[in-house]
Formats: structure tokens, C-alpha cells, sequence
């Protein structure tokens, strides 16, 4: 079994830093490996001790990026690329599945399953992995806790939601999106950090990938950030009692009124 399992760098939100264009300059800030694609990374390294499944970390992104592909391997997984170029820099989630979608097609074809998580902390669309999954035309399940079993090619999975929890059955291959998994994330083991650092990552670039300039980037998303800003609350609400409900409802619609 072949699996790809997608993570993300993402910045440290207590200390975010934007460009020109409102876009997050993840260059010049303190990164992470995006905490939900970690318990995806768990999830393929439980199947790899299950079924002797290769595992293939991919992150997009710039140079620095490579420190979550860093902790990928240091965790167990068997190989890693980065993919790195100026023209994905603002790649929203529709241009990031392209370029997701191509290193799958171009230079993965033999993938059986494909892991992503559920949301990333620096935009919580939960969209790239199921854009992804229609991209490459396979199916697809979302906020994966757990898989019961694979057989067959045909993978079955507890999903949970906050309102429902279900079962499902798919064929391979496949693209499923994990949520609160059920197991936490390891810690790698000192073995692991020495491998990592002396491992010899794989970079694609646009063209590698068989894309063009306009797919991808700025140029390629269709949406866009056009103002960012911090809330400033400026409002405050009195509460005070009395013998009738209807004069603390009309004391509170004063002074909201006034601010």
C-alpha cells in the first residue's frame, strides 16, 4: 500500500505577520506542523505498522517549510517532498489543490490512499483535501477518527462530526480527511530526528509538475483576502436588576443604543 499523507506549515497565531496583498508571510514567522495533519501523519504510521504501507509526506510551501518534512520523517515516515515554488506564494485553496492534485498525477500515479487533515488553524476552510479528492476524481470522507479495517481495496471508517457519527465503506483509491483521531500523535525517538536530518528531500517545482504560470499563486485563486483587520470592541452591556422583565430588556436596548 502506497500512502500520501499531505501536512501543512503553519504560523504561530500569536505572532502573525501579513503581506501587501493580506496574504500570511509565513517567511518571517515561527512555524508548526499544522496540528490536525499530525494526527494524519499518525494514522498512515499505524497502517504502515498494519499492512508494511510506504509513506510519502508532501507540504507546499516555501524553503523553511521543510522542517514539518523534518518532523514527518522523524516520526516515521518513510519519504518526503516539498513542494517549492515563487508562483505558489497565495495560492488559495482552489490553486493549492491544483498543484496538490498534479504531484499526485505526475509523479505519484500508484497512490492508494490519501491523507489529509480535517482543517488547517491558519484558515479552517476544510477545503483543499475534498477539492483535492475531486480534482483527482476519487472519493472522498471527511473528519475520519479512525479506521476500522481495509480489505480488498475497500477501507471502512468511523466519521464524527458534532452532531453524528456514522460508518463508511469506500474504494481505493481514496482521499480521507482526519479529525480528533483516535490515537495521539507520537513523539519521535532520537533515531528519528538523526534520520530527518540527514535524509535527502525531493522538491518539485511548477514545472515539474506540469503547470502553468496562471494556474497557481495570486494569479490562479479565485478568491482573495481584502482587508484584514482586529476587531475593536467598543460596546458594553449593564446588567441590572428589577421587579419587571420588560424595564431590564429596555434598560439593555439603551445602552446598546448609546454604545
Amino acid at each position: 500500500m502506497n500512502i500520501v499523507v499531505f501536512i501543512k506549515q503553519v504560523p504561530d497565531t500569536t505572532d502573525v505577520k501579513w503581506t501587501k496583498d493580506n496574504n500570511i508571510d509565513r517567511t518571517q514567522m515561527e512555524s508548526i506542523m499544522n496540528p490536525v495533519d499530525k494526527q494524519a501523519v499518525e494514522l498512515a504510521l499505524n497502517l504502515k505498522e498494519q499492512f508494511n504501507a510506504k509513506i510519502i509526506a508532501i507540504t507546499m510551501g516555501p524553503n523553511k517549510a521543510i522542517e514539518v518534512l523534518k518532523e514527518a520523517i522523524a516520526m516515521g515516515v518513510d519519504d518526503a517532498v516539498l513542494l517549492c515554488d515563487p508562483k505558489f506564494a497565495g495560492s488559495d485553496t482552489c490553486a493549492t489543490s491544483k498543484v496538490l492534485s498534479s504531484v499526485i498525477k505526475e509523479k505519484f500515479p500508484e497512490t492508494n490512499l490519501i491523507l489529509f487533515g480535517q482543517s488547517a488553524i491558519d484558515g479552517e476552510t476544510s477545503q483543499t483535501g475534498t477539492s483535492t479528492a475531486v480534482r483527482l476524481n476519487m472519493p472522498f470522507i471527511s473528519h475520519v477518527k479512525e479506521i476500522i479495517g481495509i480489505e480488498e481495496n475497500i477501507v471502512t471508517v468511523n466519521s464524527e462530526t458534532e452532531t453524528e457519527k456514522k460508518t463508511y465503506k469506500v474504494n481505493l483509491p481514496a482521499v480521507l480527511c482526519v479529525n480528533n483521531y483516535v490515537l495521539p500523535p507520537r513523539i519521535p525517538r532520537i533515531n528519528g530526528y538523526i534520520k530527518a536530518q540527514d535524509y535527502n528531500y525531493k522538491t518539485y517545482n511548477l514545472y515539474e509538475l506540469n503547470l502553468m504560470d496562471n494556474e497557481t499563486g495570486v494569479k490562479g485563486s479565485p478568491t482573495y483576502v481584502s482587508k484584514v483587520y482586529k476587531t475593536n470592541d467598543t460596546r458594553s452591556c449593564e446588567l441590572m436588576e428589577s421587579d419587571y422583565e420588560y424595564s431590564v430588556i429596555t434598560t439593555i436596548k439603551e445602552v446598546m443604543k448609546n454604545g
